[in-house]
């Protein structure tokens, strides 16, 4: 074990003198205060160094994201975490800790280490100090769930731990869990990469909220306004066909009232060609004229 430890601290050491400058370039300082990195989330680099077939093969990405508190470079070999009372209990919320190589035996002290760690069962508060305790160098808990998001983990950033606590993807750390399959010996350094601002998400909860009230007022408004329209448009008809029958029905009321006349063949009309004075035609027998009273 030791001369693996040794023979991985030089190769990493060669990995990082010899790789290009902008694949390797941190952040600095590397110890943040609270007040410093409140408002700023950091991403990591996960770089992981395995033996294949006699080969080493190391693998670099950005797949992280560093916890509230201590920013920072962190190193050694990987050990995937276990219960002492579980054998399938990877959240690291019981001490002492175990590893889920067949010894399950965790590196001596002053041989650095890093707890891989899931998501869930206690706090990532929990997490990381029971890492802490147990002298590992660094730690990554890896999501319980799949998603496309990573969170910033909620830590203390005044107990005076100069521990690096990063999360990932659960596709990331279920595969760094199958590199320890077999025994295989998985060596792991998180370097820190980009920082970028936060963004408030209470704020936004408050924009999104605020929009959809305004938009659920405005909608209940226009409800309201199309609902009276309507109703007042169709009293506007009804008051119109009432008013249009009570004037037929006065109309006809009129006229039942004025005296008429049957035409003969004798009357005077009808001899002397008289014709209508409304319709300019002459009489007939045998019609019906309404006789207009004269004003």
């Amino acid at each position: 074990m030791y001369v693996k430890n040794t023979v991985f601290t030089l190769l990493l050491s060669l990995v990082t003198s010899y790789a290009a400058p902008e694949d390797w370039t941190v952040s600095a300082p590397f110890q943040m205060s609270s007040d410093s990195n409140a408002g700023v989330s950091t991403s990591a680099y996960i770089n992981v160094t395995r033996l294949v077939d006699g080969i080493w093969d190391w693998e670099r990405r950005e797949v992280g994201l560093y916890g509230s508190g201590y920013v920072g470079p962190a190193k050694g070999i990987l050990i995937h975490i276990t219960s002492s009372s579980n054998s399938n209990d990877h959240t690291g919320c019981q001490q002492p800790y175990r590893s889920s190589a067949s010894d399950g035996k965790i590196p001596n002290p002053g041989i650095p280490w890093i707890a891989l760690i899931k998501r869930g069962g206690c706090s990532f508060e929990t997490k990381v100090e029971n890492a802490y305790k147990e002298l590992a160098s660094g730690v990554i808990v890896y999501n319980d769930r799949d998603s496309s998001n990573l969170d910033r983990m909620k830590l203390s950033s005044d107990n005076g731990r100069n521990i690096s606590a990063v999360f990932t993807f659960k596709w990331k750390g279920e595969e760094m869990a199958r590199y320890l399959e077999n025994n295989t010996d998985v060596y792991v350094e998180v370097t820190v990469g980009r920082q970028e601002p936060i963004r408030n998400a209470a704020l936004n909860r408050t924009s999104v909220l605020f929009v959809s009230i305004t938009f659920i007022v405005l909608m209940i408004i226009s409800l309201a306004w199309l609902v009276f329209y309507y109703i007042q448009r169709l009293r506007n008809i009804h008051a119109k066909d009432k008013l249009s029958r009570r004037l037929c029905n006065a109309a006809k009321k009129a006229l039942s009232k004025i005296p008429t006349k049957t035409i003969k063949s004798e009357d005077k009309e009808v001899k002397d060609g008289e014709c209508c004075a409304v319709c300019i035609e002459p009489y007939k027998a045998v019609e019906v004229l309404r006789i207009l009273p004269c004003t």
